[in-house]
């Protein structure tokens, strides 16, 4: 395996997963406990507007996708009134319409289908040093503003209706988070492409909750989560000439059978 490593392009691949794994884990956690799974999904797919609308206007896709991804954010922490209708109705919503806006525009693209779908879902294999040191920059300096803001989006995160009520700058919170988790999902499906990076986002924070409650527990079990699958779906990939993202969330998709078959035994026995 540490042969395998000394690749370059293995190298830059496996530095890239760590990047997305352990910093979507983080999100996923917050994502999880909103009970807002869509919102990775809904944002990719805005992200995929931008992208393909670049592309046929022969823009940068890097800036129309941070736009339209930014936007989507901002319009997405919005909560609704009416009480009948959950903000994952939205979300799917959204994501069903950005999709077909986004075939729309391929379908007029210049450039050619293979190329697009390329870009739109990514190829971790492929990714660049330039990419890797943006999104370290980027990461480091979201994972800087929720270190200091960490209560503030825990408490939201735990019991938003309590948090609504007692602070009437809530919104502007509920912003900031959606504002921040944009901004991470317009880079990473830049690299991993959008089920890799949805993958990474719910299934280490899904299974850390089987374990645990506290939040720092979970984090370190959905980190660990996060690093091993990026190393092994690498290595699988490689061994077995196998799609690097598919191998990784086959792996994701394991770790969660195992460890819930594992609990249910564990339970069974006492």
């Amino acid at each position: 395996m540490i042969e395998m490593f000394r690749l370059p392009f293995m190298l830059q691949a496996l530095l890239a997963s760590l990047l997305l794994s352990t910093t979507l884990a983080y999100f996923g956690i917050h994502v999880v406990l909103r009970r807002i799974v869509f919102v990775d999904l809904a944002l990719a797919q805005i992200s995929a507007v931008g992208v393909a609308a670049a592309l046929l206007l022969g823009q940068d896709p890097t800036v129309l996708s941070l736009v339209f991804t930014l936007t989507g954010a901002a319009l997405l922490s919005i909560r609704t009134k009416e009480e009948r209708i959950p903000q994952e109705a939205i979300m799917g919503i959204v994501y069903a319409v950005a999709s077909a806006v986004a075939i729309l525009l391929v379908a007029k693209t210049p450039h050619g289908e293979a190329d697009v779908l390329k870009i739109l879902f990514g190829n971790i294999l492929a990714v660049t040093t330039e990419q890797i040191i943006q999104m370290a920059i980027v990461f480091g300096l979201v994972g800087i503003l929720h270190v200091i803001l960490f209560s503030r989006f825990l408490q939201i995160s735990l019991n938003p209706e309590e948090f609504y009520r007692q602070r009437s700058n809530a919104s502007w919170w509920n912003f900031l988070f959606y504002l921040s988790l944009g901004l991470v999902i317009a880079l990473a499906i830049r690299s991993g492409g959008v089920l890799l990076c949805f993958s990474w986002l719910i299934i280490p924070a899904v299974t850390s909750m089987l374990f645990s409650r506290q939040c720092g527990t979970m984090l370190a079990i959905a980190w660990a989560l996060g690093a091993a699958s990026s190393i092994l779906g690498l290595y699988f990939s490689f061994l077995l000439d196998l799609p690097t993202g598919s191998a990784t969330i086959c792996t994701l998709g394991l770790a969660l059978l195992l460890a819930g078959a594992g609990k249910a035994l564990f339970k069974r026995i006492l």
